[in-house]
This record gives structure tokens, C-alpha cells and sequence, in this order.
């Protein structure tokens, strides 16, 4: 948790920052109360008052009849590590320019409290916060290892019972993503559907989204479920795309479902389709597989076929037009379309690009390697991407 994601619990979402706008990113560990601790009748020992990367909250009531004591407090807590100072304007209702000055040359946050928040709340929602957050981090981290390891089924077993989750005999998974453009928080919504999961659960995975569920019959229409939910629940899909893995048996094939769903949807950005079924992909389960167990093989091959057109002095126009000619499955007609040219000028840059790394090839033959190459380079720049 940092600064920002504090300004973020329902509890704090009045506050106002008035200073340190930059340290926003600032840990937070523990959220702690100031009284008295700046007086100088008071004769603690300074370093041992507030932990580092606290939140420290304060009425100020220390200062009320010398604000010049508020600048030194500043000046400590920063010395001592705080994080940020949350203030409730009761005493103050604005601090002095030199205290907000200085707060803002260190990135020290200063916030302001937006009401009548009462102290306890805070530090109990936000300690609340924490220990879902660190929940969370747990489960991203078993996910991360069944996607990314080839783990046994001894492994398997064993993660399945540190989830501790009552799942059924076979697994269905859809992996969520949105574009770039979409607001930095929006997978939170599709937490609300958690309720509904009693043998399943939600968890991020990189840039993406996994909701598992989990059922006694390979026969359950997951993703008619699913978008019933959504619509239950008003969650807009339209700038979603989806990846759904096929039917897996829990104890065996829970990896194989998360990957499944995984790559399904990076095939749905890739083919530009709103959602993608990894049983539907054909060959190009071939090329995840080759990519997932060698990448480094996989894009010497790339890097070589497709060297002519990702050389810096290339023009970047065969490029694109290449990896179009392959999504739109070579048909120029289309390639045209969204290319905003003429059918003529894609003929004229297909041969020129045939030419350039294929020039003894069939017809056949030149559009096998051509979307091998294609696929897999665009499949690269997707997981480089997250």
C-alpha cells in the first residue's frame, strides 16, 4: 500500500492533498496518531515516537498556541521516515506557507482531512485494507507460479489445498483484459461478482483478470453464466476482451485452464475479436507452446525470417502491412480497409515484402511462414508488454 492508494479507502476519499504531490507513491505500513509528541515539554526519545512508512494522523492540538512548533514536526517526522501527515483541520484549518514549502521540496504528502473522520476508523480500514491486500498478494502469487512453472501433480495438490478453496471436479476459466485507454482500477468492479463464486474466486494476473469458477458437471455453461452475471451486476464489458479456457479437470489440469484462458485472450488482441476460445485456435496452440517452452528459439527465428522488415531503415509501412495481411488472414480486400489505401498499393507492398524474405517460396509456403513469424512476433510484444 502507498499514499495514494490510502487517498483511495472509502474512509479517506475527501481528503485533500496540499502538499507533496510527488511522494504519493510513498509506502505505507502502519497509520499512527500524533498528540503531543512535538511539544517541547515533552521529552520522549525522538526516534523511537513513530515508525517508518506511517501515516501519521493529528489534530495538531500540540501547536494550538505556537504554530511555529508545527514546521519542526514537519521536519522530525520526515527525518524520522513518516510517510505522510494527515491533519483534521480543527486547530488549522490551513498550515503556514513555510511548513507546506518545506513538505513540498522533501515530497512529503501533507493531507487535509475532508470532515469529521474520526481517527480510530481510519487506522482500522486501512489495517483492513492491508490484510486483504496481502491476501490478494498471496493468491497472485500461486497464480503466477501454476501460469508460469511446470509444476507436478504433487505441486498441484498441495496449492490447491493453500487456497483452501471448496472447488468442484472440473475447472472453467476466463482471463479478462482491458485496452490501454481504460481507467487504471478497472477490475474492480468484476470483484463484486466474488460473492457469487462459493467455489471459485477472482484474481489480477499481470495486466489481466482471472475469474475461475469451478463446477461437478463438464457440461456447465460457464460463460453463459458468466455474462448473466455481468448484466446482474451492470459491469460493462464493451472495451473487455475475454480468453476462455476449456474444460479442465480441477486436481489435474488447473495450470493447463489458467494458461488456456491466458493466451486465448492474448489471441483475442492479437486476431482483434472481443473473446477467443483456446479450443478454437488451432494451430496456433502450437505456437504458444513452442513460445512458452523456448521464447528465446522462438524469436531467433522471428528476428531472422522477418529481419528485412524490422531492420531500422525499413519501411515501417511493410511491417504493418504484413502483420494486417496475417489478421485479416490475406485477404487484400480487407488489409485495404484497414490500411485506408488501395487493394493495389497492399498487392505492390505483399510482393515486395515476399521479395524481401520469402523470394523462392509458394504461394503456400510464404503465407505458412509468414504467419508463423507474424504470430509469434506479436505474441512476443504482448507478454513483453505486461
Amino acid at each position: 500500500m502507498n499514499v495514494e492508494k490510502f487517498l483511495q479507502l472509502p474512509i479517506t476519499k475527501d481528503f485533500t492533498v496540499i502538499a507533496g504531490h510527488n511522494g504519493l507513491n510513498k509506502a505505507v505500513q502502519n497509520v499512527e496518531i500524533l498528540d503531543f509528541e512535538f511539544s517541547p515539554d515533552i521529552h520522549h526519545v525522538r526516534d523511537t515516537i513513530f515508525t517508518p512508512n506511517s501515516v501519521v494522523l493529528s489534530s495538531l492540538l500540540f501547536a494550538k498556541q505556537k504554530p511555529e512548533y508545527l514546521f519542526n514536526a514537519v521536519k522530525n517526522l520526515i527525518e524520522l521516515g513518516a510517510s505522510a501527515l494527515a491533519y483534521k483541520p480543527v486547530i488549522f484549518k490551513e498550515l503556514p506557507e513555510e511548513v507546506l514549502s518545506y513538505a513540498e521540496q522533501h515530497n512529503f504528502p501533507i493531507l487535509r482531512f475532508g470532515g469529521d473522520e474520526f481517527f480510530e476508523k481510519i487506522i482500522l480500514e486501512t489495517m483492513a485494507y492491508a490484510k486483504t491486500q496481502d491476501y490478494s498478494y498471496f493468491i497472485e502469487t500461486i497464480l503466477r507460479r501454476l501460469v508460469e512453472e511446470d509444476v507436478t501433480q504433487e505441486q498441484i495438490k498441495s496449492i490447491l489445498q493453500q487456497l483452501n478453496k471448496p472447488f468442484e471436479k472440473y475447472v472453467f476459466i476466463a482471463n479478462l483484459r482491458a485496452g490501454d485507454t481504460i481507467h487504471p482500477n478497472w477490475m474492480q468492479p468484476f470483484y463484486s461478482l466474488e460473492p457469487l463464486l462459493k467455489s471459485g474466486m477472482i484474481c489480477s494476473y499481470k495486466k489481466s483478470l482471472f475469474i475461475i469458477m469451478t463446477h461437478p458437471s463438464q457440461q456447465f455453461q460457464f460463460e453463459r453464466v458468466l455474462h448473466e452475471w455481468l448484466a446482474l451486476y451492470a459491469i460493462p464489458t464493451d472495451t473487455i476482451t475475454f480468453g476462455y479456457s476449456s474444460c479442465n479437470d480441477t486436481q489435474t489440469g488447473f495450470p493447463m485452464a489458467l494458461r488456456e484462458a491466458f493466451f486465448a485472450n492474448i489471441f483475442t488482441e492479437i486476431d482483434m475479436l472481443p473473446s477467443c476460445h483456446y479450443k478454437n485456435l488451432a494451430s496456433d496452440c502450437l505456437l504458444i507452446e513452442l513460445y512458452r517452452k523456448d521464447a528465446t528459439f522462438a524469436m531467433d527465428y522471428v528476428s531472422s525470417f522477418l529481419a528485412p522488415l524490422l531492420d531500422d531503415k525499413a519501411d515501417p509501412d511493410l511491417m504493418e502491412t504484413a502483420i494486417t495481411y496475417i489478421i485479416k488472414k490475406g485477404n487484400i480486400k480487407e488489409v485495404a480497409v484497414a490500411q485506408f489505401c488501395h487493394p493495389n498499393t497492399i498487392r505492390y507492398r505483399m510482393a515486395k515484402i515476399r521479395q524481401l524474405v520469402a523470394p523462392i517460396d509458394n504461394d503456400y509456403v510464404f503465407y505458412e511462414r509468414l504467419a508463423t513469424a507474424v504470430k509469434l512476433y506479436l505474441l512476443h510484444s504482448k507478454m513483453t508488454s505486461d
